[in-house]
């Protein structure tokens, strides 16, 4: 059975967030068990006609917690991280190619912190530990009045979850710590989130680009011959990394491939 953690608690987990970046964002709220923290963040920005900084949202449980296609992010209550950063900017929605890289590298980078196993990050938004994923982002966005866009980031990370808990998953899986390891959750939720605040002003100034040399280094894809389902076409072949907006470079045979979306993974035959 898994052990039972610490509830978040919002003084906690300000306690691992920077001087600069508390004054940079708006609130923390945590929920007991909510539907979506993505969908709460929507329903707040709904309420939103001009810049605003972040708001964070956390919650113990989500009912009907979702990744990338609306696949269903199992969210057992207190035992993992579920978070949705949402603010509004001017940038537009085409400004925001290889954000998710970016959150993965910055979140990675800081849970490298407090585990030393190996992370690694998955095209397009997936978090790995010993090839397993353990954790998922999920970038979404609302289009504001006066010309706004409303940008969130949603991440869930699986931090100890049992094998009952995790039976309706449909692809292998793992928790980043195991039963015998002592964990502070809101020691990583403090973190991570303190990790993407950051991102978001240096993400405006320099986009993907500034990020994707760290990107290759934490890559599980590159260089290795994997299947990619791009717009129902099936593609296999190499995986030749990511470009400057994010794009993931696949060589078929002659043919080079740049693409925006899809659902990769890797042949082990």
């Amino acid at each position: 059975m898994s052990q039972d953690l610490p509830l978040l608690d919002k003084k906690e987990i300000l306690k691992y967030i920077s001087k600069d970046n508390v004054s940079s964002l708006l609130a923390i709220d945590i929920k007991t068990v909510t539907v979506s923290t993505n969908d709460d963040a929507k329903e707040y920005l709904s309420l939103v006609e001009k810049i605003q900084p972040p708001i964070a949202i956390f919650a113990e449980e989500q009912t009907s917690g979702r990744g990338r296609g609306n696949k269903k992010w199992t969210s057992p209550y207190g035992k993992n991280i579920y978070c949705s950063l949402a603010w509004t900017t001017d940038l537009k929605p085409h400004d925001l190619d290889g954000l998710s890289l970016c959150v993965a590298v910055v979140i990675v980078n800081c849970l490298k912190k407090i585990t030393s196993k190996k992370l690694a990050i998955k095209w397009p938004n997936d978090l790995f530990v010993s090839d397993k994923k353990f954790g998922g982002i999920l970038i979404e966005t609302v289009s504001l009045k006066k010309g706004c866009t409303g940008i969130i980031i949603g991440v869930g990370l699986n931090l100890i979850m049992s094998v009952a808990e995790g039976k309706d998953i449909d692809q292998d899986w793992s928790s980043l710590f195991t039963e015998d390891e002592r964990i502070n959750r809101n020691k990583i939720a403090g973190l991570v989130l303190n990790s993407i605040i950051e991102l978001i002003s240096k993400f405006k100034k320099d986009f993907f680009k500034f990020y994707i040399n760290q990107y290759e280094k934490l890559d599980i894809l590159q260089g290795r011959e994997c299947s990619a389902l791009n717009n129902n076409r099936l593609l296999k072949g190499m995986i030749k990394g990511v470009n400057e907006k994010g794009e993931l470079i696949l060589k078929e045979n002659n043919k080079t491939y740049y693409l925006r979306s899809g659902e990769v993974s890797l042949n082990l035959n």
